[in-house]
């Protein structure tokens, strides 16, 4: 399944590269209504994405600059093998159901790929709290909408390798997307999502 992945590394003006046949992004979007009991909760992952770094001090995260754009058509939702990964135990919709979630996640009344193709994100700043924990606040634009974010990332560095982790709950309503409903309400996704990163940055 991961073999799927696209593969972009795009160079850094400072020779690093974010390597995304390493790091991967999702999304985990929970159900909720009276019926919820007869829906599932969805992990959508993105298969193409592409991304820019700037790295002025390795020995200094504070100044690393990232830039993400993925591909909205790419994303795949409810692989089994990135269900489990990501923790979400309940059995996934069957493959013909695959294929309606994707198109309905796609379409006019949810993200609209045809007209938003990209969402992107670009770091302003990285910042550490005086317990010496890890925040960025940056800029997420969905559905043409743009916000800044605040969220704790965890780094770990390595022989020309940085790798971070990080996991930012927002609300897609924020951004003109209003959270997929069916059987007049009884069954739908929560407002709240997950957006999940794990990236590689390298050089």
């Amino acid at each position: 399944m991961f073999s799927a992945l696209c593969v972009s590394l795009v160079l850094s003006q400072a020779g690093w590269t974010l390597d995304t046949g390493k790091s991967e992004l999702v999304v985990k979007v929970w159900k909720t209504g009276a019926a919820a009991g007869l829906a599932h909760d969805h992990v959508v992952r993105a298969s193409k994405f592409e991304g820019t770094v700037s790295l002025e001090d390795p020995d200094r995260v504070e100044t690393l600059a990232l830039s993400i754009k993925l591909d909205v058509a790419s994303l795949v939702p409810d692989e089994p093998d990135v269900r489990k990964k990501y923790g979400v135990a309940n059995p996934g919709p069957a493959e013909a159901d695959q294929k309606k979630v994707k198109e309905n996640m796609l379409g006019e009344d949810q993200l609209h790929a045809a007209k938003f193709p990209s969402i992107e994100f670009a770091t302003t700043k990285f910042f550490r709290e005086e317990s010496g924990a890890l925040q960025c606040t940056g800029k997420l634009t969905v559905h043409g909408v743009t916000k800044e974010v605040v969220f704790p990332v965890t780094v770990k560095t390595g022989d020309r390798v940085m790798e971070g982790d990080a996991r930012l709950r927002f609300k897609t309503s924020d951004y003109g997307v209003k959270p997929y409903s069916a059987a007049l309400g009884l069954i739908k996704n929560r407002d709240e999502v997950e957006l999940v990163l794990h990236l590689v940055i390298s050089r």
